[in-house]
């Protein structure tokens, strides 16, 4: 959204019953399923699982079967190249990529409000949601991973009838609007896997420059040069969603 938070600290006053209300938002929006209570005993967190791969079965399958996808054609030719896949389909994606997440999202809405078309290159290229850390000397960019892509839910169908958002990139589960959006206009989400932003930074992303909406900081509009970079293909232009098939 539009705030970083690095730290939370609770502290109890005693005398106003205004500071009695708290609220907290653990992680992205996939996890804010964090309980907790605050009572005249104290401040209670529900404990977490710190070792989850425990709980996932032993990888079996090969990850070196991707389809390379080369991003540096016209959109149609980028779906038509998609649309012969199902989902579950891994990709190596390399090209050009714009990065646009909420804040940009709202902005190119108030567009569209106003008569204007989407941006070129909203349209020529997919969207990627998210936004990138601060960079360190010598790097292309500082860690960059997918946000959670619900958010731009909304957007969706009326984004790509408006000829944009019709390759996007993000993580998490989509709502059925978005799976029918696709059909209804031809596009794809993909998606990427949370949680190495880093590796995805150093190893897949070759050049990062702000290309609109400087005003809004790391939620600016970015285009970005992707090699290799890995994704697969959760909803398709058929109708097919992979969380569905679960």
């Amino acid at each position: 959204g539009k705030y970083y938070c690095h730290d939370v600290r609770v502290i109890r006053l005693p005398r106003h019953g205004a500071s009695c209300p708290i609220g907290m938002a653990v992680s992205c929006s996939a996890d804010r399923n964090v309980l907790g209570k605050i009572t005249t005993d104290g401040i209670f967190l529900e404990s977490l699982e710190l070792d989850p791969a425990r709980f996932l079965p032993a990888a079996t399958e090969q990850v070196d079967n991707a389809v390379p996808i080369d991003l540096n054609r016209p959109m149609k030719e980028i779906q038509a190249d998609l649309s012969k896949y199902p989902i579950r389909t891994r990709l190596k994606l390399s090209g050009t990529v714009i990065v646009a997440r909420d804040m940009a999202h709202a902005r190119l809405a108030e567009m569209l409000d106003r008569g204007e078309p989407l941006p070129e290159y909203f349209r020529n290229h997919p969207v990627y949601y998210a936004g990138p850390a601060k960079t360190p000397a010598g790097m292309a960019t500082g860690s960059f991973g997918p946000t959670t892509a619900q958010r731009m839910d909304p957007y969706v169908d009326r984004f790509q009838k408006a000829g944009g958002s019709l390759v996007m990139i993000a993580k998490g589960n989509r709502t059925p609007q978005v799976t029918q959006a696709c059909k209804d206009n031809g596009g794809f989400y993909l998606g990427s896997t949370g949680g190495p932003a880093a590796l995805l930074a150093s190893e897949h992303i070759l050049k990062s420059q702000v290309r609109d909406f400087a005003e809004f900081g790391m939620e600016a509009v970015w285009e970005i040069t992707v090699k290799d970079f890995p994704a697969f293909i959760l909803v398709d232009d058929k109708g097919n969603d992979f969380f569905t098939s679960l």
